[in-house]
């Protein structure tokens, strides 16, 4: 990531994010297929490539690319999150894949939409765009920042969500060198954790600049560690 400051002022918090985030309600498996969707749907289009997905065998929605690039640029200017959500999930394909889902499962899938929809509001003072640092990596991106930080601001809307792995989750979910990217050791817990979300998209630093925080019991968002 990179972070460089210039003048410090103070950060502007958006009204779409709180000190404390409720938990996401998602499993491991949830946390999967939600994140393959949502990047799908939000920055896959804007990229023009498939970002990193759980699935190896995902395959997106067909013939929407521009129309929900487009989505994503009109929604950075007017940062109107449902309108947004209701237009990235039109069409016959969401009455299907929605069907079977409970009002639970689909308002953790539009929770979890609304944090990469967070990368594009005005306010975020960041942005997303391609990497091609990691040679292993097809479709890599980073995080830039697009304001000045000072030390020990948070990021608030640069958000990530983790789930626990059993050990049944890392036979069934993770293939070695194709989809692990994104796993982490918790020392505390004495367990592996997925952790996906827009924040997975920082890319490691011998001197980082920006550490994780906890928003939450499977949250977390990023501070900045120096000016």
């Amino acid at each position: 990531m990179v972070v460089s400051p210039l003048n410090c002022a103070p950060a502007k918090i958006s009204q779409h994010t709180s000190k404390y985030s409720p938990s996401t309600n998602m499993n491991a498996r949830e946390l999967c297929d939600n994140d393959d969707l949502a990047t799908s749907l939000v920055l896959d289009p804007y990229l023009g490539f498939a970002t990193h997905k759980m699935n190896t065998r995902f395959r997106s929605v067909r013939g929407r690319n521009d129309e929900l690039a487009i989505t994503i640029e009109e929604f950075h200017f007017v940062p109107n999150y449902e309108d947004t959500y209701n237009k990235l999930v039109s069409g016959e394909w969401s009455r299907l894949y929605f069907m079977n889902k409970s009002s639970r499962q689909q308002q953790v899938f539009k929770n979890h939409v609304f944090r990469y929809l967070g990368m594009f509001d005005p306010e975020c003072g960041f942005s997303i765009q391609p990497c091609n640092r990691y040679t292993l990596e097809d479709g890599g991106a980073k995080i830039v920042s697009t304001r000045d930080w000072c030390k020990n601001d948070k990021m608030n809307l640069l958000v990530g969500c983790i789930a626990e792995l059993t050990k049944d989750d890392e036979s069934s979910l993770l293939v070695p060198g194709r989809n692990d990217f994104s796993v982490m050791f918790s020392t505390r817990k004495n367990c592996a954790q997925l952790w996906l979300g827009p924040a997975s998209f920082i890319n490691h630093d011998c001197r980082p600049n920006c550490c994780f925080v906890s928003t939450g019991r499977d949250t977390a968002c990023v501070r900045v560690l120096r000016d």
